[in-house]
């Protein structure tokens, strides 16, 4: 990594001392070392490195090691101060033919870091994609019984306390628990309150029921997407995940490594659809949405798009990502824990100019806990370890919520809705937004839009071209009276205000000032046909 004596530094290091409880401690003190193996996607650097998980858990290393390590007061090497050292690991995620995952080689790899002849590390924490964690990474940690924290791969059911007792997840939530994310912030706030109104149609011709929006649903070709693809595409299903609002009219799969996604997007485009439902982990869900803004398609795309983490996806795509919606942990620099997260934002893009991805808070929060765990044990005994994470009343803070582990050793995770009212770790979805120097655009960023009730929580834009009426706060077609008494009842506010109303922020700044009074004012009286666009 590569240090830079700055503030920022300094700033990191007052973090590691207020936020974790790592003793400090004297370079002379120092009597050995605990050797963390770190497996990842090397071949795939937006995962792994500068902007991926070896660079969040080398810059908690180096906090942990710039305070002195960690005291044991039972070590391998008897009482005393141990330093963290990181050993790297090559999943092989994509290093097959054609970019396919090589789990046989992952399974050498675990096995070079568990091997007491070989790497002898204490724990193991990684395992990106799927198919080189079930076939490779888990079979090797479950030979070698060594404690192995997974960060990366999402899929549900790969902890088991009872047959893979040494396996936690550290990061992300777990498949379900994403799907249910998407699922609550379509059906339970953008669908009802906001999509609906506006191009909700009469597709039965039943006065009795309510008017649906058109939904498709495009996802790659692999293993981890299927239940999601089946729960959001059958007909008895999806209606009782997204609500009664929902008509899912076009779905389809792409193989992965798809380059040319036009004949799919060709196909939502005649579907009609409003709402676009995208989940893609690999290399296609950047040209999927530079193809989506270059062919003009008028639906909203949210879901899961890893590579839309980067902070270059809006130049990837030629803006063609502003309004994606997507899961991430974090928008940019939000400041979910202020003094926390924002501080872990600017730190790490101090050190490796680049935005953290997923991956990354997850090597940065797993190496830091694993310390933490450590340190209250006074052991690197993988039993004590174990007690100590099952413990009921174990729980740290992580960069965006509390964290602790459920009863098979997954990150729990309690909520999805739209609202987030108990803080524990979870998902949220950002949208990728313009951002402006004055009345220039100079790219995008990401804000959180869901959950909808934080401080930090933005206005989940509807893109113009699908709407333009943008001064109707109520989406009902007109400007009026009702929008501007929201407006003036949340005129002088911003975020945090008892006042604050995001919707009335028109222009996007973060507060509600004369500059939208005027914009609502120029507006007045203008209606527009609902629903905008053909059904």
């Amino acid at each position: 990594m590569k240090r830079k004596t700055n503030v920022g530094i300094v700033v990191t290091m007052l973090l590691a001392l207020t936020l974790f409880t790592i003793p400090l401690v004297t370079e002379a003190e120092v009597v050995g070392e605990i050797r963390i193996g770190v497996i990842g996607p090397q071949a795939l650097t937006s995962h792994w490195y500068p902007g991926g998980m070896w660079a969040g858990a080398d810059l908690a290393a180096f906090e942990i090691n710039s305070t002195g390590g960690v005291y044991l007061s039972d070590g391998p090497n008897g009482a005393g101060n141990y330093m963290i050292r990181l050993i790297k690991g090559h999943e092989h995620a994509i290093t097959g033919e054609g970019g396919l995952p090589e789990p046989d080689l992952a399974y050498d790899e675990m096995v070079r870091l568990s091997d007491p002849d070989q790497e002898n590390c204490t724990v193991v924490l990684g395992g990106f994609r799927t198919e080189c964690v079930v076939g490779g990474i888990l079979p090797a940690a479950l030979e070698y019984q060594i404690p192995y924290f997974i960060n990366g791969a999402s899929t549900s059911g790969l902890t088991n306390a009872t047959t893979r007792p040494y396996v936690w997840r550290i990061n992300p939530v777990n498949s379900t628990m994403l799907f249910y994310t998407i699922a609550g912030g379509l059906g339970g706030y953008l669908l009802p309150n906001k999509l609906n109104p506006i191009f909700g149609c009469d597709l039965d011709g039943n006065p009795a029921t309510p008017n649906q929006t058109r939904v498709a649903v495009l996802m790659e070709d692999l293993e981890w997407t299927l239940e999601m693809y089946t729960y959001l595409t059958h007909p008895a299903i999806y209606p009782s995940i997204l609500g009664p609002y929902a008509n899912v009219t076009y779905a389809d799969r792409i193989p992965e490594g798809t380059v040319d996604c036009s004949p799919w997007l060709a196909q939502v485009d005649s579907s009609k659809a409003r709402l676009l439902i995208h989940v893609f982990s690999g290399l296609t869900g950047v040209p999927l949405m530079a193809q989506f803004g270059a062919m003009q398609i008028k639906a909203m795309p949210v879901g899961i798009n890893v590579l839309g983490q980067l902070e270059d996806h809006w130049s990837s795509t030629g803006g063609g990502c502003d309004y994606e919606s997507i899961l991430n942990f974090a928008g940019t620099r939000t400041p979910i824990i202020p003094g926390v997260t924002d501080v872990f934002w600017d730190n790490f893009v101090g050190n490796f100019s680049k935005w953290p991805m997923y991956t990354a808070w997850g090597g940065y929060d797993g190496v830091h806990g694993l310390a933490e765990a450590f340190g209250a044990i006074g052991s690197t005994d993988k039993v004590l370890l174990k007690a100590h994470l099952e413990d009921p009343l174990y729980e740290r803070h992580q960069l965006n919520g509390k964290f602790r582990y459920d009863s098979n050793h997954d990150v729990f995770c309690n909520e999805y809705w739209p609202l987030w009212l108990y803080g524990y770790t979870r998902a949220m979805i950002v949208q990728w937004q313009v951002q402006w120097d004055g009345t220039t655009p100079i790219g995008g960023r990401m804000e959180v839009v869901c959950p909808v009730d934080q401080i930090y929580s933005k206005k989940w834009a509807i893109p113009p071209e699908m709407y333009p009426l943008v001064e109707d706060i109520n989406y009902d077609g007109k400007v009026d009276m009702r929008d501007v008494g929201t407006a003036a009842r949340a005129f002088g506010s911003y975020p945090g205000h008892e006042r604050w109303e995001k919707e009335a922020d028109i222009n996007f700044d973060n507060k509600v000032d004369m500059r939208d009074i005027g914009s609502i004012a120029r507006k007045f009286g203008t209606k527009i046909s609902l629903p905008p666009l053909p059904c």
